[in-house]
């Protein structure tokens, strides 16, 4: 899967899944911009995709902020000439009752989840336009499909990038832009150790015991690592991909047939 001469966005490149991707577009010939609210994590990430020979780009951004989705879109352009690819990965979660969660709390995960993908979306699409073409990968997760207890609110959020990846797919399908999203299930990251804390703290389970009960719901017996989710994102870049358009592809280890 060969991506020389393509350049990436990749927001939330900064660690976990983002980090992952970064690194794997750039082993594959991509060079690529890593935005991410912490500019040092941004950086430390760009100096690793330089050190596999490929351009890099740090740039600190709030997803959220129109203004600096339209200076994310420009700086790139300008950095590599054109656009050809965007994964919008930012994102966040937090864990509560519906009944405990309050109006700001729910404001602020759609604002990053959702409104962040809508704006760096809407920011590139003009670029791609003009190329000719492009590819759009939205970080979904398997809880847009599947409800899970205590993460509701996140659950929304990625149901909406599904169905945001599927109509906007159908829009930009006659300008030779594809739009997929992939859906990770339970992957080993800061993320998820904040997670089971945070159950933790609810149900008075031991942290460790929770990770173990989470991974023993995976068919496979064991959490992706982001290097998996890694390698379908490159697929999803790659022209192994040019009849796709519109999917939300299931990387769960199997937790999804339960």
């Amino acid at each position: 899967m060969d991506l020389n001469g393509k350049s990436a966005i990749v927001t939330g490149g900064g660690q976990g899944i983002g980090r992952g991707i970064a690194l794997a577009l750039a082993k594959h010939g991509a060079d690529v911009m890593i935005c991410d609210l912490n500019m040092e994590a941004a950086a430390s990430v760009a100096k690793e995709v330089e050190d596999l020979g490929r351009k890099a780009l740090p740039f600190q951004m709030d997803v959220t902020s129109e203004d600096d989705a339209g200076r994310m879109a420009e700086e790139a352009y300008q950095f590599f000439g054109k656009i050809d690819l965007l994964y919008n990965n930012a994102g966040t979660i937090s864990m509560s009752l519906i009944e405990d969660l309050d109006a700001k709390a729910w404001d602020q995960i759609f604002a990053v989840n959702c409104k962040g993908v809508f704006l760096c979306t809407k920011a590139v699409i003009p670029y791609m336009k003009k190329q000719g073409g492009g590819r759009i990968i939205n970080t979904a997760s398997q809880a847009g499909k599947t409800g899970l207890s205590l993460l509701t609110h996140y659950c929304a959020t990625k149901a909406a990038v599904i169905l945001f990846t599927k109509g906007l797919a159908l829009e930009l399908a006659p300008h030779n832009i594809l739009v997929n999203c992939f859906c990770p299930g339970s992957v080993m990251t800061d993320m998820t150790i904040r997670e089971s804390k945070w159950a933790s703290e609810m149900t008075g389970e031991d942290p460790e015991d929770i990770l173990k009960k989470w991974e023993s719901a995976i068919p496979l017996g064991r959490y992706a690592t982001p290097d998996d989710i890694a390698n379908v994102a490159v697929f999803l870049a790659s022209e192994y991909s040019s009849y796709m358009t519109g999917q939300a592809v299931n990387v769960t280890g199997g937790q999804e047939m339960h």
